[in-house]
């Protein structure tokens, strides 16, 4: 069965043990409705803000790895089980690759991670204690081209190619709306890097036609990949420092169309975020202090709006 459609021309193709990247055509695959996979149940936490009532914040901190990924992981890998696909290939060695490291322990594939040489000792173990056959060589774009190059014969477990990692980040959208009822906030705060997360929830709001919903992406400043793609810089909110989105005209359509807005926040605003969610008992990673620091700077503009920040994952994972 055909479960990728190209939006450009209209072409399909189906996950086999491997399935190419894009269309012929360059665009990147869409995925059909018949052949996404279901969801999963999964909750994680709605909670209030203690020190902003009108603020609440989407815990996906609390998934099994302590990333939203994890929720996009199980999907990709169920479509992987049907295609037949047993051994898989990726190139990250953080949320995406723990993500893909646990599913493919629950799943009984095999997982090639090809990470750079600077890869941590202790992440090392993590992901080789998870089953992941590790290669740590090189910089981080040599890392990449291996995975490309071995992905012609597995199947690229890429949260960035693969249409359906968002489309089981979509499932969060329905526990929102059960959890919150008439008291949601109608603008989400969303950090983005490859826009995973953002175009899942997009996705999930057109779903239960949800139009009311302003989505609000979160990028640091010094790597504006939405706004300034190609634009190098660094940043310690490093899973959303993505200098040249890949599907960047997907998600600015989805932000445009919901309303919404591309927020920047500098180095120092995403520092004082992640001490302020801290002393309020949430340990986030700075990329999902993006969300705190878009909060910050819309109180600041004088904005009393309810708001809804995605917690994207927790900085108990570090090292």
């Amino acid at each position: 069965m055909s479960d990728l459609v190209c939006p450009a021309c209209g072409s399909v193709a189906a996950s086999g043990p491997g399935y190419p990247p894009h269309c012929a055509c360059g665009a990147l695959w869409s995925m059909t409705e018949a052949g996404a996979p279901p969801h999963r149940d999964r909750v994680t936490p709605v909670t209030r803000d203690p020190h902003d009532p009108a603020v609440w914040w989407k815990r996906e901190d609390q998934n099994p790895t302590g990333s939203f990924k994890d929720r996009g992981a199980e999907a990709l890998a169920r479509v992987a089980r049907v295609a037949g696909a047993r051994h898989w290939v990726l190139d990250s060695s953080g949320s995406a690759a723990l993500a893909a490291a646990r599913a493919a322990a629950l799943h009984d594939a095999r997982l090639a991670l090809h990470v750079p040489a600077s890869l941590s000792p202790g992440k090392h173990a993590v992901l080789r204690s998870l089953g992941a056959h590790v290669t740590a060589e090189g910089s981080r774009a040599d890392a990449a081209a291996r995975a490309r190059a071995a992905a012609k014969d597995a199947f690229w477990f890429s949260h960035v190619f693969h249409p359906a990692f968002a489309h089981g980040v979509s499932g969060a959208v329905e526990e929102i709306l059960a959890g919150l009822g008439a008291d949601m906030p109608r603008t989400w705060l969303v950090p983005v890097g490859n826009g995973s997360l953002l175009l899942g929830l997009a996705r999930g709001l057109v779903r239960n036609a949800r139009g009311d919903v302003r989505l609000v992406a979160v990028q640091p400043a010094a790597v504006p990949g939405l706004r300034e793609p190609g634009r190098g810089g660094v940043s310690q909110a490093t899973g959303a420092a993505i200098a040249d989105p890949p599907r960047r005209t997907e998600i600015l359509a989805a932000v445009e169309s919901s309303g919404g807005e591309v927020r920047h926040a500098t180095e120092e605003e995403i520092l004082a975020a992640e001490v302020r969610l801290a002393r309020r008992g949430m340990r986030a990673e700075p990329a999902a202090a993006l969300a705190e620091a878009a909060a910050a700077q819309l109180r600041a503009e004088g904005s009393r709006e309810p708001l809804l920040g995605w917690l994207t994952g927790s900085g108990s994972r570090d090292g």
